[in-house]
């Protein structure tokens, strides 16, 4: 299953080359405190929250309700990491499910661990810019997301510019930067641990690689637990088991607890039951 090795995209690998270098050198920064610390965190949790519960589980698979202005606050918190508009994002995802770890899906590990973990975003063969035209034929009526096809950068823009004004521009690597990656990774890390033979577990049958990952559990908010995922791609809550940890469930919980969402699905009990199976697997 190995990719076309000349086919990268140069002006997402240099955006993607120079975010890193910014959260690198927010890392390093001396300038420290917790003002910054308290930023930092805040747009790990809220660039996390719209992702995972906005991008993937609202607008993916559908597996709530509610009304649109908050899909898109949800949709738009996510833009604030830059990346691809949400018709794109939706249309990889789906694909993913539809193909995993096969020919098609757009990151297994299968291609490459370093692939399947971030190499397929600069590669051209990973997606094309009108597949949404195929995968997201309910979400192609938003004039919103459309907006954001061409706009993908406003959200980002907008957070920068409100850090910058407040907390000063020599924050933006530690408070923006920083943070930003290190969310790109905790959901890289869902494709790419979360596919790989070598890492945590597999309860259910899904006919394809999926792992529950607990350390990616609870870095990717509730994500890592992607086996269970695969088992149940409505669920509203991907930590179906015992001590499984999901973040963004307890988000989803809270809208519905304020009448801002509804019909939250779940899997049926006894469904959820007959489908365990009975070997475990180490885990790391």
């Amino acid at each position: 299953m190995a990719r076309i090795q000349n086919d990268k995209d140069g002006t997402i690998l240099a955006f993607m080359v120079i975010v890193h270098a910014l959260a690198l050198w927010g890392l390093l920064s001396p300038g420290w405190n917790a003002s910054r610390l308290a930023v930092a965190i805040a747009v790990y949790v809220v660039a996390g929250i719209g992702t995972t519960v906005g991008l993937h589980r609202l607008i993916c698979h559908r597996s709530f309700r509610c009304p649109l202005w908050v899909e898109h606050a949800l949709v738009t918190a996510a833009m604030i990491t830059g990346q691809g508009s949400p018709l794109l994002w939706a249309a990889t995802h789906r694909r993913h499910h539809a193909r995993s770890d096969k020919v098609g899906d757009p990151h297994t590990p299968k291609d490459s661990f370093w692939y399947g973990h971030i190499g397929w975003i600069w590669h051209r063969s990973s997606s094309t810019p009108d597949e949404w035209r195929r995968w997201c034929k309910d979400l192609a009526q938003d004039r919103y997301y459309h907006f954001l096809l061409r706009g993908r950068l406003v959200p980002h823009l907008a957070v920068a510019a409100v850090i910058g004004l407040t907390l000063g521009w020599q924050a933006l690597p530690s408070c923006l930067y920083l943070p930003m990656v290190l969310w790109m990774h905790a959901t890289y890390s869902v494709n790419s641990f979360g596919h790989s033979a070598a890492w945590g577990q597999a309860p259910f049958a899904t006919g394809e690689g999926s792992r529950n990952v607990a350390w990616v559990g609870w870095a990717a908010l509730g994500e890592g637990w992607h086996n269970n995922h695969h088992a149940f791609p409505a669920s509203a809550r991907h930590g179906l088991l015992a001590g499984q940890v999901d973040a963004s469930w307890l988000v989803i919980s809270a809208l519905v607890a304020l009448g801002l969402a509804s019909d939250a699905k779940l899997p049926d009990p006894g469904r959820l039951a007959a489908s365990r199976r009975d070997r475990h697997q180490g885990t790391r």
